[in-house]
């Protein structure tokens, strides 16, 4: 079933164009080389293991692959003890994904939204990694929520705390789709494993959290929205 899927979903480019992606591509910029004109919009990619749905970002540019979440996802950093100020929580609505090793970027800002500042030491903290919650308070007050409802993936990694004195837990559903996270210390966290040291004010790109290919139907092949192993 999965050989017969051989055309890129590209919704801003006309007919024509789709009809030159016979075979995907591994990456969106390998769409743009075969296809100029291709837009920012949702491709199907060939990356020799899997066929992996994405959304690419900035064609016109410098493209890259995302995931485009259809419920909501944050890492919250909760105000309080030793961090004073109000909780900073980072919302994400696409996270950055290299489809090559289905893992999430999880420093990637690109589709994120954060509110909240607190002090944590010298630092002022604004915003968070994907898949993190964190606390200053002693307890495990941070929260977080990975939710990939919708998507083509699920759930592929472990969760671990770090810090000083660090609680916390994940809790995944049983179709590893969603994770509830709630981390903290003094001060704490808990992150995809192995844990981060000190995960605040994301910079630099860093693969962490792992996915794989969810569950699929014929309507999902045919649709091009299905992550698919290649045997």
């Amino acid at each position: 079933m999965a050989a017969a899927v051989t055309l890129a979903v590209l919704a801003p480019a006309p007919a024509s164009a789709r009809q030159a992606l016979t075979i995907p591509p591994p990456d969106c910029a390998a769409v743009r080389a075969l296809l100029p004109i291709a837009g920012d919009g949702n491709y199907l990619l060939n990356t020799g293991t899997h066929l992996v749905p994405v959304y690419c970002h900035d064609m016109a540019g410098d493209p890259r692959e995302y995931v485009t979440l259809g419920a909501a996802n944050f890492s919250q950093y909760t105000a309080g003890g030793a961090a004073p100020g109000t909780s900073v929580r980072t919302t994400f609505t696409r996270v950055r994904l290299d489809p090559a090793t289905l893992t999430v970027d999880i420093n990637d800002l690109t589709f994120a939204t954060s509110t909240g500042s607190l002090s944590q030491g010298a630092s002022v903290v604004t915003s968070m990694p994907y898949a993190v919650a964190m606390s200053c308070d002693g307890g495990a007050s941070g929260v977080g929520r990975i939710d990939l409802t919708g998507t083509a993936f699920t759930l592929s990694d472990t969760f671990q705390v770090g810090g000083f004195d660090a609680s916390g837990t994940a809790t995944t559903s049983a179709d590893n789709r969603t994770a509830d996270l709630a981390g903290g210390g003094y001060c704490g966290w808990i992150t995809s494993a192995p844990y981060i040291y000190n995960p605040i004010n994301p910079s630099g790109p860093d693969l962490h959290l792992g996915l794989a290919c969810g569950p699929y139907n014929t309507i999902d092949v045919i649709l091009n929205r299905a992550c698919v192993t290649l045997p």
